[in-house]
């Protein structure tokens, strides 16, 4: 007789995903809503419904059993200047719209035409296939998560970067030692980046190769830098927010407070560019000082 064959593994909710469920389930958002969304991300409606059944349940126990554990996350009031225009060093930057709690902020004309124009120039030369962090390992790794290509730029490695450094110093009082090197990323038709932190998640044994220098990171400023034709906005899915690309306008969002919590809130995807390509500039700001 023979025996029965063991049926394929299931595919591994990725850690995001779970930490999304679980804080929606702590908010009381229902199934049907989180169905919905993880429908729209492209998941099995099977699969979403047991993911949804399996987080809930093991929310709900620890709820019960460790509550001080699922304590809700409050965010700080926002960095950002309360005018709707604002003096950022050498130029004048509008503030589209504002969320609070979760701290999300769309800023308009960060960047000039021609200084878009000119970022782009400066990085394509020496693009290559975008990484992501390895949870476990904390080594950078290329990943069907994130499809792009991208290069950096070290602080203050030409005027320009020193430029737009300043502004975003001054939009948010975080100073200039405390950014990461500027990413430009650039995405072709079909390129991603899947649903993401951009924090490190503390529950990684990798996370702590990369808060030991600047600290946690704190925020995320991604800047525009051309007009896509189609497609490649920046979703939230949890808030149910896109915002699409527009040259020398960025989406800013916190997601570290002053009690030293982390807000899953801030899950965010690149969407696939649909027709032409994306350019983007990201900054990340950390806690302290950071140098590399």
């Amino acid at each position: 007789m023979s025996a029965v064959p063991i049926p394929p593994p299931a595919p591994r909710l990725a850690p995001d995903w779970q930490d999304w469920l679980a804080g929606n389930v702590v908010r009381g958002v229902g199934d049907a809503e989180m169905l919905d969304a993880m429908r729209n991300a492209g998941f099995d409606e099977n699969y979403a419904r047991t993911a949804i059944s399996v987080v809930r349940s093991m929310t709900e126990r620890v709820q019960r059993e460790s509550p001080a554990l699922l304590v809700q996350y409050r965010a700080d009031p926002i960095r950002l200047p309360v005018a709707n225009r604002v003096r950022a060093a050498d130029r004048d930057v509008g503030i589209g719209f504002v969320l609070q709690d979760p701290n999300v902020a769309l800023l308009t004309g960060l960047l000039s035409g021609k200084e878009c124009e000119e970022l782009i120039r400066l990085a394509s030369g020496k693009m290559r296939r975008s990484q992501v962090v390895d949870r476990g390992s904390g080594q950078l790794e290329v990943s069907a998560v994130r499809t792009s290509e991208g290069t950096h730029f070290q602080r203050g490695e030409n005027a320009l970067v020193q430029r737009l450094e300043l502004r975003i110093a001054a939009l948010t009082g975080v100073p200039v030692d405390h950014g990461e090197p500027l990413q430009v990323l650039h995405y072709r038709v079909g390129d991603e980046y899947r649903p993401h932190h951009d924090y490190f998640d503390p529950a990684s044994p990798g996370s702590q190769e990369h808060v030991r220098q600047g600290g946690q990171r704190v925020a995320t400023m991604v800047i525009y830098l051309n007009q896509v034709e189609e497609g490649g906005g920046t979703g939230f899915p949890e808030l149910e927010l896109s915002v699409r690309p527009q040259p020398g306008c960025a989406v800013y969002f916190e997601y570290f407070n002053s009690a030293g919590e982390l807000d899953s809130r801030c899950l965010h995807a690149g969407a696939p560019v649909a027709r032409g390509e994306k350019w983007v500039v990201t900054k990340w700001l950390r806690q302290g000082p950071y140098f590399r």
